[in-house]
């Protein structure tokens, strides 16, 4: 399954889903970024990059982790796949070049 990663209405690229642990509400995949990602690509650097460095799970870092997530989103980001009709607006994900990991609340399937 390949979905494309939007952003507002700007394809920031698509994502070839992985096998995973049906068990696991993460999925992964390969990322294959657009030129458009570009302009997002620092936002999704620093999200990541304050995700992992809050190691304490210090409430300053979360605010911090927060604004930048909400910057992200702000336009609206989707996954979705137009073939099948699948979209998912409330997402939680993280790209580190080629690698992106996600959760939605519908999984796969919707």
């Amino acid at each position: 399954m390949k979905l494309d990663l939007v952003r507002g209405n700007v394809l920031l690229g698509t994502i070839e889903v992985s096998k995973g642990d049906a068990s696991s509400p993460w999925y992964t995949g390969v990322f294959h970024a657009t030129e458009e990602f570009q302009a997002v690509q620092g936002l999704f650097d620093r999200e990541l990059k304050l995700l992992q460095a809050n190691k304490n799970d210090d409430s300053a870092q979360w605010d911090d982790w927060e604004a930048v997530h909400e910057e992200l989103h702000e336009p609206g980001l989707r996954l979705e796949a137009k073939a099948t009709g699948y979209r998912a607006d409330e997402i939680l994900i993280h790209i580190n070049g080629a690698e992106a990991w996600w959760r939605n609340d519908q999984g796969l399937d919707s």
